[in-house]
């Protein structure tokens, strides 16, 4: 390939890099991961924990009807795994957004704060790691 083709092609690249990205991370189960990690951790998407607790009514019933979904007894947000599935990364650039459909998530946003939904900043650097990734191998299909 000649260097003028490689410059062209560098160039459409650069110019179309908002919908890059966003085919490029949309829709990804590394970072949507992240969030779920996250929430089994009780952390929110600012690093604070998820609060309020659950109250000892709810704990109780929840320690034994669903065992597993209980952990270490702090809010996750796992019963039967709904929530956790139903987890999507949109990208709408510059901006993730990370959506679900599950009817009961407007309530629990609002009982918990709609940053239950997000990258911690403890979890960013990987974000920045996988999505830098997934832009490299477009940009390896596209230019090169």
């Amino acid at each position: 390939m000649l260097i003028s083709q490689l410059k062209k092609r560098s160039n459409d690249f650069v110019s179309q890099l908002p919908q890059i990205i966003e085919k490029a991370v949309s829709y990804n189960e590394e970072i949507e991961n992240l969030n779920k990690s996250q929430l089994q951790e009780s952390i929110l998407a600012t690093g604070a924990p998820i609060s309020p607790g659950y109250s000892n009514m709810y704990a109780e019933w929840k320690s034994k009807m669903y065992p597993q979904s209980y952990g270490s007894g702090k809010v996750n947000l796992f019963l039967t795994g709904d929530l956790y599935n139903d987890m999507d990364l949109v990208v709408k650039y510059p901006n993730y957004l990370i959506i679900t459909t599950v009817p009961y998530a407007p309530k629990l946003a609002r009982k918990y704060s709609d940053k239950i939904f997000g990258i911690a900043p403890k979890n960013r650097q990987r974000a920045q790691e996988i999505t830098s990734r997934l832009i490299a191998e477009q940009y390896k299909q596209m230019v090169l």
